[in-house]
Order: C-alpha cells, then structure tokens, then sequence
C-alpha cells in the first residue's frame, strides 16, 4: 500500500524522478530489510550503539532534569565531550563513533529507529559508511562549540518535529538554569517555516541556532538531552510557552468552530469523496483546512477553539496538543497508526477512530456513518 502506482505518479510530479526513486530505495530498506541487515551488525559489535545507562556512566557531566520514565529512573541531560552530529536526522555519535541510542529514541524503540535514521542517512544524506564501520571521523566536517541536535528523524514532519523534537528544549532549558550553560541547537537547513516561528515562540534566541547547512558536524561539547517520552509534563510545557504567546495576541478566531483537516495536496490518504464528506460537516459548522498553507500561529488559535476536529491520520493532527475541549475524529485506511490515539490520551482529548474503504493509498469515507456520528457529538 505505500509503493502503489497512483502513489508514485504523484510523487513524481511533486519531486521528480530522482527523489523519487531515492525514497523508493529508502522506504524498501526500513521496511523489508534494513532490520535483518543492522541487527547482527549491532549484536557484533560492528555497528556500536551506546545505551542509556552507558551514556549515563561516560558522560562528563549530567543535570537530573526530574521527571521520570516507566522504569522509575530520572531523566538527564548529558554533556559526553567530544562527537559528530549527522545533519539529516539529528543522530549523534561520540568521538569513537558509537551511536547514541538516546539521540534516535526511548530504549523500547531505538533499534527501529537508528535502523530508519541510518538509511535515511544512507540515501538522504552523506553518511561516511566506512567512518561509522571503521571508527574513523570524516574528512574535515565543521566544528562546532556547545551543540545539542534539534532536528527530528524525519525534517520536514510536523508532528515529528513538534512531539518528539521540541520538547527537548524544555530539558535544555533547564541546562541553562541549572549550571548557565549556553547550548546552540542545530536545526535542519531549509526547514520548513513552522521550525523558525516554533523556536520564536517558545523564546529561543535567535543567536543560538545553528542552521545545518553541512551533512556533518564535529561538536566540540556534544549536550544530549533525553529523548521526549510523549509525556503530560511535556505537552503541558510545549501547550503552554506556545499557547500563552498566541492568545495574547490581537487576533481570534470564532469560538466553538470545528476543523476538518483536507489532505488533498498529499501524496497519500486524500479522502476520495471529501466533497461529499464536506456535505455532512458543513451544517455542523465545519470548516475545511489545509493546515499546511498556515502559520503555527494561525493553526493554534483555531485548535483551540475548536470543539471537534475530523480528519484523515496524518501531522496535520498533530495540533490538538492546543484544544481546550475537543474530539478528535480519525479516519483510516487500510493502515493503522497509534500515534493520535496515544496523543489524544495522554492529553484528555477525546478520541474516535473511524475505519474507512481504501481507494489506493487514498480513502472512502462512508458518509451515512459520518454524519450519525457528528450528529451524536453535536447533542
């Protein structure tokens, strides 16, 4: 379903041939063989990932930022030294060219993702396979003084960047109050404008950002910040240093409005019907959106006040992390992800999944079911 034909026609004519057949071979690597190839290379030892708990015993300093995981630890900041960050995906490695599993994500899922960063690296970027195989740095990358990454496995995803990227500010934050230390973030180059106007708003200077411009960094002081546990503390700290700014500007937006979010400029998961759809929605005071054609400020202010938003899975979702009292309805296809589920419940967010006909990557949504279902949430 995520290599069919009516989806590569539209890749092509939104990127090209070349950038298409590099994220065909990308996508065929994570999905079919990437796991079979890294996993005896990382239980060989050929491929070295440095664990939590190692990192936490070779750091040269670490700053207990409080809040706890599963397991009951504490989560930490980390200065290790010396280190390479690669451009791409954000992934950091010592000086001896270990990766750091806590760069990629929490200790459950760090294998899949450094197996998905490093082929993105592979294909995307300028990975120096011998380097990482052999333990030898790069020719000449830049040199940075005081880093920490700040750029999410995949550049240009809002949700990717906004969940599991941006809290990692609050942990640096705290660096700062802590011992003074002054971290540059890197962040990707050419980001699309909801990176810049995020770190605007939650009061980032401007002179601390380091736009990666060069596939590879040597990082004089590498900080490492704990990977973001989707946690209430988080998206309470994200909601509010956001949400405060915005309200208190001189714009609002009609109060008890509903969003249904379009995706029909996407590659994947347009709804075939949305008109018909639309039809249904509109009399309950629904309006449709394509979020991506907005600034952060502007899809705030409508979250917030929306009281139900319906739309098909995808980043766009992502801003429910600034309703108030809201239900998220998300149609599916043939494909399931957890990820607003998980979301909407870590944030009380009241949340109803619909499963959908699939057309090809795209859906049908049965329109006699939609509308007995906006009909229940508007009594």
């Amino acid at each position: 379903t995520e290599c069919t034909p009516e989806k590569v026609r539209r890749k092509l004519r939104a990127d090209g041939v070349s950038s298409t057949a590099v994220t065909a071979a990308d996508l065929f690597v994570r999905k079919r063989i990437g796991r079979r190839v890294l996993d005896p290379m990382i239980n060989r030892r050929i491929v070295r990932v440095l664990s939590r708990q190692s990192l936490k015993d070779r750091a040269t300093a670490i700053i207990d930022v409080g809040d706890r995981v599963q397991d009951g630890s504490t989560r930490f900041v980390s200065a290790i030294g010396g280190g390479y960050v690669l451009s791409e995906t954000g992934l950091a490695m010592t000086s001896e060219f270990e990766v750091i599993q806590e760069s990629a994500d929490t200790p459950d899922h760090a294998r899949q993702a450094i197996m998905a960063m490093l082929s993105r690296e592979l294909f995307f970027g300028q990975l120096p396979i011998r380097g990482l195989l052999r333990g030898t740095p790069p020719r000449d990358p830049p040199v940075l003084d005081t880093v920490a990454p700040l750029i999410p496995r995949y550049p240009t995803n809002y949700y990717h960047w906004m969940v599991e990227t941006v809290p990692k500010v609050r942990y640096l934050q705290m660096l700062k109050q802590q011992t003074g230390t002054d971290v540059t973030v890197l962040v990707p180059d050419n980001a699309p404008p909801f990176v810049e106007e995020t770190l605007s708003r939650i009061g980032w200077p401007e002179k601390r950002i380091e736009y990666a411009s060069e596939p590879m960094y040597e990082i004089r002081n590498l900080i490492v910040p704990p990977y973001p546990e989707r946690s209430r503390a988080e998206l309470d700290w994200l909601r509010e240093t956001i949400l405060d700014g915005v309200l208190a500007e001189e714009t609002t937006v009609a109060s008890g409005s509903n969003i249904y979010v379009s995706r029909s400029n996407a590659i994947a998961r347009r709804v075939v019907n949305e008109d018909a759809v639309m039809e249904v929605l509109e009399p309950y005071g629904f309006e449709r959106y394509h979020l991506e054609d907005r600034s952060l400020a502007e899809n705030v202010r409508l979250f917030n006040s929306a009281d139900v938003v319906v739309g098909p899975h995808g980043a766009g979702l992502t801003d429910i992390i600034f309703t108030e009292d809201c239900t998220l309805v998300e149609m599916f296809g043939a494909r399931l992800n957890k990820a607003y589920e998980k979301l909407s419940k870590t944030l009380d967010v009241m949340y109803d999944p619909m499963y959908c006909q699939t057309n090809g990557v795209d859906i049908v949504v049965d329109t006699d079911e939609l509308s007995d279902r906006i009909s229940n949430l508007a009594v």
